[in-house]
């Protein structure tokens, strides 16, 4: 009975290891090159795994590099998470929940996190890809965001935090754009101080509104 119980487990734990190995591998090769340029056989050799298991976990190659992605966007989301919780809650309004957000925004790596996403999911690269996808890749966190802050902050309507963390995560994509259109993706002091005046402006913008003094 016990070797019954278990066979199910040892599966599922081979199952998950063989699919981090993937995307590992895919984040590997990714970064060597510059760029996802690579074949089914390539990725299954570096990942030590067959062909066909590539194929049980995943529809497609551009399935694993947008898994990829999704995995390196969860970890910034994390990252944003831990950065919110380390940000003192002020007064427990909405100015002070602008405040936290935007020093935990201001605090990650973020110009690092979007040249490896716009080299991965950039249009050009003939993988039929949309052109807004790094946008999207953005727009995919907003959403559970907005639920973990809405349920952080109960004295704040939960229509207006969606609003903040969407008006705020939308800045961010289109900070990103006008940063790669800007500084094509380079880590530099120069690319960073352009990041860092673009999202200098989303900031006083959003706060600011758009109302008439």
């Amino acid at each position: 009975m016990i070797s019954v119980n278990l066979a199910p487990d040892r599966r599922a734990e081979l199952k998950a290891r063989h699919r981090e190995a993937i995307l590992d591998a895919a984040d590997s090769l990714i970064r060597e090159r510059g760029r996802p340029q690579f074949s089914v056989d390539e990725l299954a050799e570096r990942a030590d795994v067959s062909r066909r298991t590539v194929f049980n976990h995943f529809g497609s190659l551009d399935d694993v590099i947008m898994t990829t992605c999704t995995r390196l966007l969860s970890s910034v989301v994390d990252e944003f998470r831990a950065a919110t919780q380390a940000t003192p809650s002020g007064d427990g309004s909405l100015v002070a929940l602008f405040n936290k957000i935007t020093s935990a925004v201001r605090a990650m790596d973020l110009p690092t996190v979007v040249a490896y996403l716009w080299g991965v999911l950039d249009a050009d690269c003939e993988t039929g890809r949309s052109p807004h996808a790094l946008g999207d890749v953005f727009t995919r966190a907003t959403e559970q965001l907005s639920i973990e802050i809405a349920a952080g902050n109960p004295a704040i309507d939960e229509f207006e935090v969606a609003v903040l963390v969407s008006s705020l995560m939308n800045g961010v994509a289109v900070v990103s754009g006008h940063w790669i259109t800007r500084t094509q993706g380079a880590l530099d002091e120069r690319s960073r101080a352009v990041w860092d005046d673009l999202l200098d402006r989303l900031i006083t913008s959003v706060r600011a509104g758009y109302t008439a003094a």
